[in-house]
């Protein structure tokens, strides 16, 4: 019977200890699992402070001379140059001869055409000393300045109907506008710049024979430059015609002006050109450039880094008791990088960094 009672209470001891054993071991546990659980991550933050924000686009393109033409002949001819000059980079000044063609045969027809115009004046001179006399000083005059090595003047005007029907009659008038006709097709042997320049592009070398409508080259402003951007069309209303644009292409600071907007719309891309005016030396056709287009309106709010939103429209939030919470915004407008919206009130803490696995009621602690 002692030998019974000693093992049932050795039996009980055993059970009790055990029985405290594992409850300590689970209130471990518990404290460590609450220790791990309660463990405050470090956050960065940033503070709301809503202020009127303007709004600009990012984007880019390729500057363009404005004045940007193909160099053509309109007659046929060998090509002369003048000292070889016609080479891509060569400049030239307003007015001044890019390529002239070989134009001695023509010559001689438009001086064969003068020697005729001055043959026939010559003709009818006595007639008109005598029946036109009240004009003859003049038609007088213009014979005596005829020169078959310059370009004709205009015929003196007749003072009655009389006279005029007997300079027609005469074939003077007919001969006369032939050979302002030949003078005119004379002139499209020599090329002159329309406007100061350089050549870009040439494809015909010294002594080439050409044709007419064979392109020779390309001749660009080298002053005058314009870029087109292309912008989201639901932007298009918000758009100003002379605004001013800044630009910075290697370090250098450069201004322009919107010149122009499309009223159409890309059907692939669904954008519009906004074309902008661009001013500045060492500019140069081809370039490429990157600025920001200001739209003509502003958005209150808060500006942050587009990593911060996520789903769109929510941002997370630090709560009074350090925990994290989640605030939904309205997003006013958004670029590549960064991201503008309203909601919140100032002073409300915005989490920056990025916390892998944060949730909804997390621990943290904030550093700005």
């Amino acid at each position: 019977m002692k030998k019974y009672f000693i093992s049932f209470g050795s039996g009980i001891l055993i059970l009790t200890i055990a029985y405290f054993a594992s409850s300590l071991i689970l209130s471990l546990k518990e404290k460590e699992e609450s220790s791990l659980t309660e463990t405050e991550k470090l956050v960065s933050i940033v503070l709301v402070n809503n202020t009127t924000n303007p709004v600009e686009i990012t984007t880019d393109g390729r500057i363009k001379s404005l004045n940007k033409i193909d160099i053509f002949s309109e007659v046929q001819g060998k090509i002369n140059f003048n000292n070889n000059k016609f080479k891509p980079g060569a400049n030239f000044k307003r007015g001044e001869v890019i390529i002239s063609i070989n134009a001695e045969e023509f010559l001689s027809s438009v001086k064969q055409a003068r020697s005729e115009l001055q043959n026939l004046i010559a003709k009818v001179l006595p007639d008109i000393k005598m029946d036109f006399s009240n004009n003859f000083s003049n038609w007088d005059q213009y014979f005596k300045n005829f020169d078959v090595n310059k370009n004709i003047s205009d015929l003196p005007t007749p003072m009655s109907d009389k006279e005029k029907y007997y300079l027609v009659g005469k074939g003077i008038e007919a001969t006369f506008f032939k050979t302002k006709s030949l003078e005119k097709r004379l002139k499209k042997y020599t090329i002159t710049a329309p406007f100061n320049g350089t050549i870009s592009k040439t494809n015909i070398s010294e002594g080439s024979l050409v044709n007419p409508g064979v392109p020779m080259g390309t001749f660009i402003s080298n002053e005058n430059f314009e870029v087109t951007f292309s912008m989201p069309s639901k932007y298009s209303r918000n758009i100003s015609v002379n605004k001013k644009i800044n630009f910075k292409i290697n370090d250098r600071d450069f201004t322009g002006k919107i010149e122009r907007v499309d009223t159409n719309i890309d059907n692939f891309s669904q954008t519009i050109g906004v074309h902008v005016k661009i001013y500045g030396k060492d500019l140069m056709d081809g370039m490429y450039i990157k600025t920001k287009i200001p739209l003509n309106f502003s958005g209150e709010g808060f500006e942050i880094s587009r990593s911060v939103l996520f789903n769109d429209s929510y941002v997370y939030v630090v709560e009074e008791n350090n925990r994290v919470g989640i605030r939904e915004v309205d997003v006013i407008y958004y670029d590549d990088e960064s991201v503008i919206i309203s909601g919140l009130e100032n002073k409300t803490k915005i989490i920056s960094s990025n916390i892998p696995g944060i949730y909804k009621g997390m621990k943290i602690k904030t550093s700005n």
